[in-house]
């Protein structure tokens, strides 16, 4: 029987590399807005919302300071066709399975 040395291949100490790409989930909201006025008071509405899925490089979900670079999202999801004239981002977040939601909350 052979036994073969440890190559040292991996590290068990050290976490995985990070994945290239994550996916995340931005809520829209219109640039457009409307207003109504209640008890004496005006309020601004926008006229539409939407939550959008996709993929950015890991970067820029995770960036430096611990937080997501919303410009680089933004030009993301301009190459899909929501163009900044028509819409801003209110939220970003990086959807978790059920098991793991259900633990946090």
């Amino acid at each position: 029987m052979t036994i073969s040395n440890s190559r040292n291949r991996y590290q068990t100490d050290q976490d995985p590399p990070p994945p290239k790409t994550v996916c995340i989930g931005v809520s829209l909201i219109t640039v457009e807005t409307y207003t109504i006025v209640q008890d004496d008071r005006a309020i601004e509405l926008p006229v539409d919302d939407e939550v959008v899925y996709t993929s950015v490089p890991y970067e820029v979900a995770h960036s430096k300071n611990g937080c997501s670079d919303w410009n680089a999202i933004a030009r993301e999801l301009e190459k899909e066709g929501y163009l900044q004239k028509h819409w801003q981002i209110m939220s970003v977040w990086i959807p978790v399975e059920n098991h793991i939601a259900d633990e946090i909350f």
